[in-house]
């Protein structure tokens, strides 16, 4: 079997694409931007580094971008997998299924917390236990337009906690999902997807209604041998209203989720354990409104708030030994104790943000934003009740157009937490362009990632269903911020008339006070601090490339490399690093309806293993009359590397499986 992939995939790198193929590639997709312009007619334009519309060629700052024709053509299931195809992004899952980790540059793997998420500018980094839940998230990838990753800092844009890199999830349009489509995926684990969309058009308004439900086996066995019980299952829903007229533009997002999660059983010790198969649920909910106004020819101002918000319950049952029970609750108990608990967590958001946008002479162009944010946090497990923060934010960012070959690109964010004080991060960027397709880039910037809520007001208990109460572990001064200082030249040449695009990046990251500090409960006979203040610095340098080749003849290419070298004392640190990192996408049509498609990834010694593996597909695209069109395609993916993924307990029983899969628009 994976001789076969491996022959399949050199077959999609290697076929020549026929002459007769449609030319596969469609006008690239509407956004926040306007209108991105076809890949093969110029430069594409991008937004993420400093919130205006740019030149990818002007920007001074490591950018990747996945477009909707890419997205559409690597068939993948959910957006965070999508990340794979980003130079030093890792995507895996960690404690369970569910549970992936989408790490840059790595670091602690079992509690990733460095990088900002944004889907349509909203903030979906959680607030209590600082982290991204992506599988309750209420986002398909069917609506997603582009994916745009700012590799390195840019608080200076986007505050706080954009440490490692800022990603950045456009959704498509209701202008674009006109009509109705519908897409099921089935796997040979028992996997399966279904998803549905209506979109329509009214006068000036706009609108989409998606939904999707899904089911994900999980794996199979643990390092002992056992079987795994973490499989999951999700069902989400969003609406999206738009109305734009020729000065305004209104938006309204409106998405909710339910993730039923299995969690493997506790062994508390002390011959005290779960007796039941326990079970996580998460509902999930947000509303963003932005409303947009052209107030003169040179000047733009947007207001936007969200909310969101995540509730999450996770149900054990155990039986207690006498000695355990008697020493954690302080009761007197000769026989076992079956007794129940439940893990709680509601993480609540607020923000609300005024954005101007000043174009003060054709050489000179200005963003700047006023922001508040209020977080809330309520989980008697870890918290022993509520406990929240207030952030207020104020950023300026520029481009200077010193002449036709120099542009500036600098700004700075300053933000006032209630919880971690008073931060300011700056950038500064300069871009030099040999051609308008050609440009060599600087950039050197300052971020900073404050502790979470959890790090902060630690107080956790067990609480029993009868209402006994474990000791406390609790937090005593909090975890001071973490900081870095990034430093990276770059190098940026698209070829229009070839489709061919390149970008190497150089760089040298320093980490300061990273904290390490493990957040265990330990108040086993009394109440007791929580281990603190365990921080570490660390530096690291590495090399990154990104090819991305678009053929008239339909055939897309794009290939991604990652070389890091992290220096720190801190063996763990080390063992959730990648050293090096590699990706390959080869779609290739083989007549005007039939093409071949594979993918590829190799990570050297994630987490202490390497980890490779080979996707291969066939699409078969027909018409179904007027406007109806289908598509649908038979794969395997296999394993090549058989190890465990990241975590030792993460094995499967068989290194392939086989899918199949179908798209009808009408």
């Amino acid at each position: 079997m994976k001789r076969w992939m491996c022959a399949v995939f050199f077959l999609a790198l290697n076929v020549p694409a026929s002459a007769e193929a449609d030319n596969f590639l469609v006008a690239a997709e509407l956004s926040d931007v306007t209108v991105y312009e076809s890949f093969l007619d110029s430069i594409p334009v991008v937004i993420t580094p400093s919130k205006m519309p740019q030149p990818r060629v002007d920007v001074s700052s490591s950018l990747s971008v996945l477009d909707g024709e890419f997205i559409r053509r690597v068939n993948m299931q959910y957006v965070e997998d999508l990340l794979q195809f980003v130079p030093g992004f890792s995507v895996v899952p960690y404690k369970s299924s569910s549970q992936k980790v989408a790490s840059y540059h790595g670091t602690q793997l079992d509690q990733y917390r460095r990088i900002q998420v944004l889907v349509n500018g909203r903030s979906v980094y959680s607030t209590g236990l600082a982290r991204v839940e992506w599988a309750t998230l209420p986002l398909n990838i069917e609506d997603v337009a582009r994916v745009e990753v700012n590799r390195g800092p840019n608080a200076a844009s986007y505050g706080i906690n954009s440490f490692f890199a800022v990603v950045n999830i456009i959704t498509r349009s209701p202008l674009e999902t006109l009509g109705n489509s519908m897409s099921a995926y089935s796997g040979s684990r028992g996997d399966y997807r279904l998803y549905g969309q209506h979109s329509g058009l009214n006068g000036d308004w706009s609108y989409r209604a998606s939904a999707s439900t899904s089911a994900v086996h999980g794996f199979d066995e643990d390092f002992y041998g056992n079987d795994r019980h973490d499989g999951h299952r999700s069902s989400m829903g969003n609406m999206l209203i738009q109305k734009e007229t020729v000065n305004s533009s209104f938006d309204l997002d409106i998405g909710a989720s339910h993730l039923k999660d299995k969690v493997e059983p506790e062994d508390y010790g002390l011959d005290s354990y779960d007796i039941n198969k326990p079970m996580r649920l998460i509902d999930r909910e947000h509303i963003k409104v932005s409303y947009r106004q052209q107030v003169s020819a040179d000047h733009e101002l947007k207001v936007q708030y969200y909310y969101d918000q995540s509730d999450m319950d996770e149900y054990h049952q155990a039986v207690l030994s006498p000695s355990f029970y008697n020493q954690l609750f302080g009761a007197l108990s000769t026989v076992p104790v079956s007794t129940s608990t439940v893990v709680d967590l509601l993480e609540t958001r607020h923000d609300l943000e005024l954005q101007s946008t000043w174009e003060a002479s054709k050489n000179l162009r200005l963003i700047s934003a006023v922001g508040y944010r209020w977080d809330e946090a309520d989980s008697e497990h870890y918290l022993s009740g509520k406990a929240n923060d207030e952030v207020f934010r104020l950023s300026s960012n520029l481009e200077y157009r010193a002449s036709d070959r120099w542009i500036v690109n600098t700004g700075a964010m300053f933000e006032r937490s209630q919880m971690g004080g008073s931060f300011l991060s700056p950038k500064f960027g300069v871009t030099y362009k040999l051609s308008e397709q050609e440009s060599f880039r600087f950039n050197v910037s300052e971020a900073v990632r404050t502790p979470d809520i959890a790090d902060q007001y630690f107080k956790w208990h067990y609480v029993l269903s009868t209402g006994e109460m474990s000791p406390t572990t609790y937090a005593i001064n909090g975890e001071e911020e973490e900081k870095i200082t990034s430093y990276e030249i770059g190098y940026y040449h698209y070829w229009p008339n070839q489709g061919l695009s390149t970008d190497i990046r150089l760089y040298h990251d320093k980490v300061r006070d990273m904290v390490l500090s493990q957040k265990l409960f330990t108040a086993y006979v009394a109440d007791s601090p929580v281990e603190e203040g365990v921080v570490e610095d660390v530096i690291i340098n590495g090399a990154e490339l990104e090819l991305d080749w678009r053929f008239q003849s339909g055939a897309i290419t794009r290939f991604t490399y990652a070389y890091q070298d992290t220096k720190t004392d801190n063996i763990k640190l080390k063992q959730a690093t990648t050293p090096i990192m590699m990706s390959f996408f080869g779609s290739v049509p083989l007549t005007d309806r039939l093409a071949i498609n594979s993918y590829y990834w190799y990570g050297k010694e994630l987490g202490g293993r390497d980890y490779e593996f080979i996707n291969s597909w066939l699409s078969y695209k027909f018409a179904l009359g007027g406007y109806s069109k289908a598509t649908m395609g038979v794969g395997t993916e296999a394993r090549l590397d058989d190890n465990a993924l990241v975590s030792r307990h993460n094995n499967l029983a068989k290194d392939a499986f086989a899918y199949v899969f179908t798209n009808v628009t009408f």
